[in-house]
């Protein structure tokens, strides 16, 4: 990877159905327009790209599901990627996917476009709990899928938890926790459940049909998953995320170390060259405004909804709520102090030594991270490094 080198999320917008506790921007009637919108993620793409092949060293694909694609669909935006993009060799590839939506020979086919990780939305494996989450597999289908992962050659998978589930506890959290650690993945991602508003399951907590998310028992479900994780050989190297040696997630280390992304695709965000936009999130839209012709400047295609150039405040506090949330690296001082020219302690006066003293970040050779104990109030500490614009 270059110092320049970008990554690329690809967001495809399609599902065949919408879990209870999703607000990602996706669509279950527009099905149909999956070949169109192959097509028109490559012209955003060449748009993008105009006349500079930048190099690129991952790629994911987000959704939505993405594996409702067709493999010559995602096979067509791949070559669009490297049509107008100078891909790396060793690109990292990545595909979200449904455990339903795939076999065998979807596998291989994919595998075959380009395609080298995958990640899985488990979330459970206990059938009660899938059902409030109205996820429509099962474990067993799980556990087929990554079999059948590892025989086509994708020995790179995640899977996905998560945890804080309404009506959850914390020997059933245990239970899926040990019950994936058993398929071995290189990678894992636990996510603490947040009840989105206009989603299903808001609904369901404003007429009493569940009950609120208790914080006091998602915090020790997370204490748990940090150490039976550890035990199975799994790096705890993002607040959220585990990585089996050397099997970060190199396009979320992108994202944590506040690097330059482009988001294609409708309802994506991009953050590259010192601005950060949003991609219109109606599909049909999305689509009408790439047949528009207008001059551009990177990173912006025509359908941008809106875009605003990063001011030194908000560079300042994004590298510092990023790069804190990646465990073992954490934020860089002398490099920090190189890019905006005065130090962490001199931008933040007392808010470092009161962060140091209530225990909740650590200075050590150099870097600055947060402690274990920062692991668990991280939105507390970030909040205190955020800077005013004004």
């Amino acid at each position: 990877m270059t110092a320049t080198s970008i990554s690329l999320y690809l967001h495809i917008p399609f599902c065949k159905h919408r879990c209870a506790y999703c607000d990602f921007n996706t669509y279950t009637s527009l099905l149909d327009l999956r070949e169109a919108y192959a097509e028109g993620l490559v012209t955003e793409l060449a748009q993008v790209a105009a006349e500079t092949r930048r190099p690129a060293h991952t790629i994911f694909f987000g959704g939505g599901t993405p594996s409702v694609m067709s493999p010559v669909a995602l096979g067509r935006i791949l070559d669009g990627v490297r049509a107008n993009f100078a891909l790396a060799a060793d690109a990292e590839v990545t595909m979200e996917a449904n455990p339903g939506t795939v076999d065998l020979d979807y596998l291989t086919a994919v595998r075959q476009a380009g395609i080298n990780r995958l990640s899985f939305g488990v979330q459970s494996v206990i059938p009660s709990e899938l059902a409030l989450l109205e996820r429509e597999h099962d474990f067993a289908t799980v556990v087929e899928a990554a079999q059948m992962a590892r025989q086509v050659g994708f020995d790179n998978f995640n899977l996905d938890l998560i945890y804080g589930v309404p009506g959850q506890t914390l020997k059933s959290w245990e239970h899926s926790l040990r019950a994936v650690l058993d398929l071995a993945p290189a990678h894992l991602s636990l996510y603490c459940l947040t009840i989105e508003p206009g989603t299903p399951m808001q609904r369901w907590l404003q007429n009493g049909r569940i009950q609120p998310p208790d914080p006091d028992l998602a915090a020790d479900q997370y204490e748990l998953a940090c150490a039976l994780l550890a035990k199975h050989g799994y790096d705890h190297y993002e607040i959220s995320n585990w990585a089996k040696p050397g099997l970060a997630c190199e396009h979320n280390l992108t994202y944590w170390r506040n690097g330059d992304y482009l988001g294609l695709g409708a309802g994506a965000h991009g953050h590259a060259a010192g601005v950060r936009y949003q991609i219109v999130k109606q599909p049909r839209v999305y689509l009408r405004r790439l047949e528009e012709t207008s001059a551009l400047r990177y990173p912006l295609s025509t359908a941008v909804a809106a875009s605003h150039s990063v001011s030194r405040a908000e560079a300042i506090s994004d590298t510092m709520m990023t790069q804190l949330r990646l465990l073992n690296e954490g934020l860089d001082l002398a490099a920090f102090e190189a890019k905006f020219g005065r130090s962490v302690a001199e931008i933040y006066d007392g808010t470092l030594e009161q962060m140091i003293d209530w225990k909740l970040v650590t200075v050590a050779n150099g870097r600055l991270r947060l402690t274990q104990q920062g692991w668990f109030l991280s939105n507390q500490v970030f909040y205190r490094f955020m800077l005013d614009d004004t």
